[in-house]
């Protein structure tokens, strides 16, 4: 509003600078028009202001006194027990979204079985030597793929075959990988990744996909580093005492995916989810060869964390300061009345100062 003036001013100004010289001439009409147009600028222009201030002054032992404490009060801890009480005030867990470092180990334990026997296979020389009479070399190709060039391998491409004249009914693979996490708090991990498939028709083939999915059964704290698991997990060569072990962390990467009859071969616990698993089983004539060809995608981590002081005192802050703004306000108001109206007694000079004044004092 003020710069409008202004461009009023100017805009008078230089009309006045264009009728200096019609006004010697002496044209009555024109010296008339310069006059109104002079009144315009010398107009008193608003170009700040102040609020006025009016006190009322009592001692420190006084109703008045007493009433200002008790609106303070009001409007220190009134905010505060309506944010605790509406639920949330202090945050006790957040969830947080990562993408993890997942790397496949090269390490794996193949099992198939037959009606009649057994073909084995793992990366574990001592576990080879103990079943050296079920052991079947198979040719393995594996490659890891950073889809979307972020520096993050996203999923594993793993293709396997080995020779067999067997009736294969049930293939279980387990897939060892390197897994960690860093944003919210450093988690280096061993894990793992177990394929099952138990069918009543033989197969020559089985086409897995599926996501490898980080499971966690307890909160992790806020900016700590955690280690215990970053160590070899196949320290046991009976796979139900490896699982049973596996199972008993707190925080695990591992899927199954139970197909075609369903049937649960070791165990099933809240910490463990059935999710995303797509099967193609091959039947038919065999050539000798049994073909295994999977995809596991590595998923983004949900991570339930217990956060820290600040981050507790920062959502806090965020809700109590929401309410105290809306008290602030309304004990304004109610003082007001109070005050002016004399509610409780006061010394009133009715001497007005501005704002400005009483920032010298």
């Amino acid at each position: 509003m003020h710069f409008l003036k202004l461009l009023n001013t100017v805009y008078y100004l230089l009309i006045l600078n264009n009728l200096n010289n019609l006004c010697c001439h002496g044209n009555h009409t024109i010296k008339q028009f310069q006059t109104i147009c002079y009144n315009r600028i010398m107009a008193l222009l608003t170009f700040h202001s102040t609020p006025l201030v009016q006190e009322y002054q009592s001692t420190w032992i006084s109703r008045a006194s007493f009433f200002a404490c008790l609106c303070f009060l009001v409007c220190a801890f009134a905010p505060f027990l309506v944010a605790y009480s509406s639920h949330g005030f202090w945050v006790k867990h957040h969830v947080h979204r990562e993408k993890p470092y997942v790397s496949f180990k090269y390490q794996a334990l193949l099992l198939a079985r037959s009606p009649t026997s057994e073909i084995t296979w793992s990366t574990f020389d001592e576990y080879n030597l103990l079943n050296s009479q079920y052991l079947h070399f198979p040719s393995i190709t594996v490659s890891e793929r950073d889809e979307n060039d972020d520096g993050f391998m996203d999923g594993l491409d793993l293709k396997l075959e080995f020779e067999s004249n067997e009736t294969i009914n049930f293939i279980n693979m387990i897939l060892i990988f390197s897994y960690r996490l860093k944003d919210i708090s450093t988690i280096n991990m061993e894990s793992l990744g177990v394929i099952q498939y138990d069918s009543g028709i033989p197969l020559t083939g089985l086409h897995f996909v599926g996501d490898l999915q980080w499971v966690q059964k307890r909160m992790v704290e806020f900016r700590q580093t955690d280690n215990r698991y970053n160590q070899t997990i196949v320290r046991q060569f009976e796979i139900s005492d490896l699982l049973r072990a596996y199972n008993a962390r707190d925080c695990m990467q591992l899927k199954y995916y139970i197909v075609v009859r369903l049937k649960l071969l070791f165990f099933h616990t809240d910490g463990t989810e059935l999710l995303n698993g797509h099967y193609l089983p091959i039947h038919g004539p065999s050539d000798g060869l049994v073909r295994i060809h999977t995809y596991i995608r590595y998923t983004e981590a949900m991570l339930e964390y217990a956060p820290g002081l600040w981050n507790v005192l920062k959502w806090a802050w965020i809700q109590y300061a929401s309410v105290l703004l809306v008290f602030v306000y309304a004990m304004g108001v109610i003082k007001n009345v109070v005050f002016s109206q004399q509610m409780v007694p006061t010394w009133n000079e009715k001497r007005i100062k501005t704002v400005a004044d009483d920032s010298r004092h």
